[in-house]
């Protein structure tokens, strides 16, 4: 007979997160028929507050692996800003709230499902790069235009898991949420002399010279990574891309998936 922990930790992980995922859905659906502020905003903290300690939880048993300990600290960051942006779009639009929650549930699944995998084919990063970035444009709707561009001899290049989605959440959350017009977020991957490049570009308002010292825990973390992940043998710039756009690039070398090889 199969005993609950026979199962791999990440799946009891991921049936945990979506609990909170369907509530959080649960109360958008309820305030729309009638709930009243006070009992919707309990419900929703409550169910905040359950995803908090699973993400804590995430990261406790991570202790001892130093580059699962900083994919960890991803997690809350991005999560906790999309809940933020789906309470803020509650106001303005319940169907696309309600839609960008569906798709946050999906992109929980996508990121938990790999068993402690953290080097995954760039195909597969983009994959869930794109989930994110549907999300957003559920979000932005006619003011967010995404562009992912990779040469398809890059597809089988091993890279640390989300290591992309924080450049992406900084180049949206500086650049296109802080334009009143339409805005761009272009994603690049090539392969040069051995090297891989990776590129998020944003065409406005998204650049900021305090990045350079730190800039936010995505930023931070995305250094980290990469310096643990290959020493000396990286390179991360963020820099200005005219227009007040910011343009990010990884330089990493080729590593590919052994079964493609």
């Amino acid at each position: 007979m199969l005993k609950p922990f026979d199962l791999p930790r990440s799946l009891w992980f991921l049936a945990l997160a979506l609990l909170p995922v369907i509530s959080l859905g649960a109360a958008i659906y309820a305030y729309t028929a009638g709930l009243p502020p006070a009992l919707f905003l309990v419900w929703v903290a409550t169910s905040v507050g359950l995803l908090a300690a699973l993400l804590a939880l995430v990261r406790r048993a991570a202790t001892g692996r130093p580059y699962q300990v900083l994919e960890a600290q991803l997690h809350p960051h991005f999560l906790f800003n999309t809940l933020n942006s789906i309470a803020t779009l509650m106001h303005e639009d319940v169907d696309a709230a309600d839609e960008m929650m569906a798709k946050l549930a999906t992109l929980l699944r996508r990121t938990l499902n790999r068993d402690g995998a953290y080097e995954i084919p760039l195909r597969e990063e983009l994959e869930i790069l794109e989930i994110y970035l549907d999300i957003q444009r559920t979000r932005f709707q006619d003011r967010l235009t995404t562009v992912v561009d990779a040469d398809p001899a890059t597809l089988d290049a091993m890279v640390p898991r989300l290591i992309l989605q924080p450049l992406v959440e900084n180049a949206v959350r500086h650049g296109i949420s802080r334009r009143t017009g339409p805005g761009r977020v272009e994603v690049r991957a090539w392969r040069e002399n051995g090297t891989l490049h990776l590129t998020v570009l944003n065409d406005g308002a998204g650049w900021s010279p305090r990045a350079l010292s730190g800039g936010g825990l995505g930023l931070a973390n995305t250094r980290a990574r990469l310096a643990q992940h290959f020493p000396s043998r990286y390179r991360f710039d963020l820099r200005e891309a005219g227009d007040g756009g910011a343009l990010a690039e990884i330089a990493v070398p080729v590593k590919t998936c052994p079964s493609a090889r």
